[in-house]
């Protein structure tokens, strides 16, 4: 299995399909435990954001998901036909002054950005196209 795809609905519930398509494409070509879950946390963001706000009047929507490794990559994309969003105009969350905490929300997008290798986005032809790339096959184990 070199690439899967498939919708799953706007449902929390559904991020468990997410998570076991994922780890079995991991164990299908043996990426490694760490990468592994980078990619598990970044691709959980990124699905759970498009749940929660990609439509604010509610309904049953489908949230596209499609897998894919390569030689030496695995890409996610994640497409929804919700409110125009690019995730890479998330801002930074701003440094949290000593002996203070930090408000929820807010850092996901920033940590996306630590866990993968690259981070795309397009608008087409009405959806949102999201891609998280990560080096993690091959020799970029």
């Amino acid at each position: 299995m070199r690439s899967v795809e498939f919708n799953i609905r706007n449902d929390p519930a559904d991020l468990a399909v997410v998570r076991e398509a994922l780890d079995q494409l991991g164990e299908a070509h043996a990426i490694a435990d760490r990468a592994l879950i980078a990619l598990q946390v970044a691709l959980d963001e990124i699905v759970s954001n498009v749940i929660k706000y990609a439509w604010p009047a509610g309904g049953a929507h489908d949230v596209q998901v499609r897998l894919a490794v390569t030689d030496t990559d695995v890409e996610m994309t994640v497409a929804d036909d919700g409110l125009a969003f690019d995730p890479r105009q998330a801002p930074v969350p701003a440094p949290v002054a000593p002996g203070q905490r930090r408000s929820p929300g807010g850092v996901g997008i920033h940590m996306v950005r630590q866990l993968v290798d690259g981070f795309d986005y397009e608008r087409v032809d009405g959806y949102n196209r999201t891609t998280l790339t990560k080096h993690c096959v091959g020799d970029a184990a």
